[in-house]
């Protein structure tokens, strides 16, 4: 069994040796040898020696190995393109001028609120909304900063059940804050 594996490390090595090169000068050819792409050539030549690894069994008995390697080598080379233009298309490249207006843009969505928002008022109307089990929970969590280990203990219930509540009191919330500013028509 050992020397099955000594005969295909000798194989391996083999094709490193006589195509490592060859294959690498082709990526870089695909690549037109740009050098912000250089990454591409060496990640798809490490790429295609490593799929031939895997496939050693089918390429031992392959008619045009060499063929393979190039085959495969292309392959990885437009996959790595095709990833790239697929992250081009989502990204979004963020400049200083960009993230300037955008900062302006939230200052401007602030003095909004701010204006015709009492905020001190609105907190107030919200947490009137809440029955007195809710603001004395409320209370504990956010001004008191309980842990939620605290608050099992001093409500007496699992922890699940703690979590569950803030939770519907932050849903609750959310939904009040929402009718509220609904109501005042920015």
């Amino acid at each position: 069994m050992r020397e099955g594996y000594e005969r295909d490390d000798l194989f391996i090595n083999e094709l490193c040796d006589t195509y490592f090169k060859p294959v690498y000068k082709y990526c870089k050819k695909l690549i037109k040898s740009q050098p912000e792409l250089m990454d591409f050539a060496d990640e798809c030549t490490q790429n295609t020696f490593l799929e031939a690894r895997k496939q050693i069994s089918k390429l031992k008995r392959h008619p045009n190995v060499e063929g393979w390697l190039f085959t495969t080598a292309r392959n990885f080379i437009n996959l790595s393109f095709r990833a790239m233009y697929i992250k081009k298309r989502r990204e979004v490249i963020i400049t200083d001028d960009i993230n300037y207006r955008l900062e302006l843009q939230d200052n401007e969505i602030d003095q909004l609120v701010e204006n015709a928002v009492d905020v001190d008022e609105l907190y107030h109307e919200v947490l009137m909304k809440l029955s007195s089990s809710e603001y004395e929970l409320y209370t504990d969590y956010y001004l008191k900063k309980m842990s939620i280990a605290e608050l099992t203990r001093k409500y007496d219930v699992s922890a699940n059940a703690i979590t569950t509540r803030i939770y519907r009191i932050n849903k609750k919330i959310r939904s009040i804050v929402q009718t509220l500013v609904v109501s005042l028509d920015i």
